[in-house]
């Protein structure tokens, strides 16, 4: 992806999630189900370090996080009104997306604008961005330095995976995406540059509870699910899942690192 280009970008909605863990052949067995209804994304295949195409695009997420480790321990509790700050980046050259996840029992509530990189740091802390010009990224930006600043948030764990997905072609609103090759870091400023020797896979994960590493696919859609997922859901047997990349990657991490106990980390707030 080139330095000022992003997968399609929708920037406030209210959705539906459901994940799922099932196996590779399973992934394909779906994709060949939704082959009528749903069409691929134009990001699809798309190179990753000059490497030969791969099913999928490259996602980055940049988890905050405050020093007590709230967001995490929010959703370790299973809180039914919980959120998650994150930075989103597809290369290492593009855009980066500020995100707000906001869940509500079943439904994600989620506002993001894309600003450059360079310029994260700055905005978290809730100073002006001269290239912001619309209202409502503002908007989002001093919701999102707000979060930051009360909570005391900073960068805490890179999320690093492939995802392949698919749009309906018949809905406002519905996309199925498989994601593979899930592996995390600690992440320690705002470069948004992880180490390219500090990964930790997730197959350290899978290995100590599955004979397989599963792929993780998700069904999302407008509050309710059109009928060819609640039928896909039914032919294929699919069990729901509460899996979360983010905090399974602080328990991977957490031995190495200590990212459950980093109440030592300064705040947003004492950085001025």
């Amino acid at each position: 992806m080139g330095s000022k280009v992003m997968p399609s970008f929708q920037t406030k909605f209210e959705r539906l999630e459901l994940k799922f863990l099932v196996e590779e052949s399973h992934a394909d067995s779906i994709r060949k189900d939704i082959s009528t209804l749903c069409k691929s994304d134009a990001y699809n295949g798309i190179r990753e370090n000059g490497s030969l195409n791969q099913r999928g695009y490259p996602i980055y997420s940049c988890y905050l996080d405050s020093p007590a480790m709230a967001f995490h321990r929010a959703k370790e509790r299973g809180d039914s009104h919980r959120l998650k700050l994150r930075i989103r980046t597809y290369s290492e050259t593009s855009l980066a997306s500020l995100e707000i996840k906001r869940r509500h029992s079943a439904v994600i509530y989620k506002t993001r604008t894309a600003i450059d990189r360079d310029l994260v740091e700055k905005a978290a802390r809730g100073y002006p961005v001269g290239s912001v010009k619309t209202q409502s990224a503002q908007s989002v930006l001093s919701d999102f330095s707000r979060i930051a600043a009360k909570s005391g948030a900073e960068p805490t764990l890179t999320v690093h995976y492939r995802r392949e997905a698919y749009e309906s072609l018949v809905d406002n609103y519905a996309r199925v995406t498989f994601d593979r090759k899930i592996k995390v870091q600690a992440a320690t400023d705002w470069s948004l540059n992880p180490h390219p020797g500090g990964w930790h896979s997730f197959d350290e994960y899978w290995e100590k509870r599955s004979r397989i590493s599963p792929v993780v696919l998700e069904l999302k859609c407008e509050t309710t699910p059109p009928l060819w997922m609640v039928e896909l859901i039914r032919k294929h047997q699919l069990e729901s899942s509460s899996f979360s990349k983010y905090s399974i990657g602080v328990g991977l991490c957490d031995e190495n690192w200590g990212l459950g106990r980093k109440s030592s980390r300064r705040s947003l707030k004492a950085l001025g």
